[in-house]
């Protein structure tokens, strides 16, 4: 079994402290379009530094090990609490996920079983993708080594790639600027530039 986990950002410095899983768009949080997006999970948790700021939400939420890891704390952590074989994870500022794009991911994933991500052009973006317990020890040895950095942890991995051309999903919002774009395109269309 797979479960939803949204990671859900941190200390948000760059959206001044804003939780950006909570901003709207398009008359729905950031947290309503993603959960939309993953509709098709029996259980979706959250990645939280501490429950205090989502506890209204009644969702499952998982506390970060590792306060200040950034995302490979909160992966880690996810990996060691669920009772799933795999966490499908995304970031709480991509709430133009849809799913589609999940479906695809999830495809790959039950094809070749191991770490799966997206890439569009030249990018990999590794806060969309599913992680299977197998790469706890991997997680913990950088862990140990105190290097944090997702893109050395998908090079140790050799996950699945699946290329997206121009697939809007993977846009990720953390700045005002990027929020004030954001709304601005909303007029039912898709948004058209980043």
């Amino acid at each position: 079994m797979i479960a939803g986990y949204i990671l859900t950002g941190g200390k948000n410095r760059r959206m001044n402290g804003k939780k950006k899983l909570f901003l709207e768009y398009g008359g729905n949080s950031f947290l309503q379009h993603i959960l939309n997006a993953l509709q098709g999970f029996s259980n979706i948790y959250l990645s939280v530094e501490n429950e205090g700021p989502y506890k209204g939400l009644g969702m499952p939420m998982i506390v970060d090990q590792y306060p200040d890891l950034g995302p490979m704390g909160g992966i880690y952590s996810g990996l060691m609490a669920c009772k799933e074989e795999a966490l499908f994870v995304t970031a709480c500022d991509m709430p133009l996920l849809n799913q589609e794009t999940v479906e695809r991911i999830l495809a790959v994933y039950r094809a070749e079983k191991k770490v799966t991500v997206v890439q569009t052009g030249q990018q990999i973006h590794p806060l969309l993708g599913i992680y299977p317990k197998e790469v706890l020890p991997v997680l913990k040895e950088m862990i140990q080594e105190k290097n944090y950095r997702m893109m050395d942890f998908i090079a140790r991995t050799k996950p699945s790639v699946i290329q997206l051309e121009n697939n809007k999903a993977v846009y990720n919002i953390n700045t005002p600027k990027e929020y004030e774009r954001l709304r601005g395109d909303w007029d039912g269309r898709e948004v058209k530039s980043f």
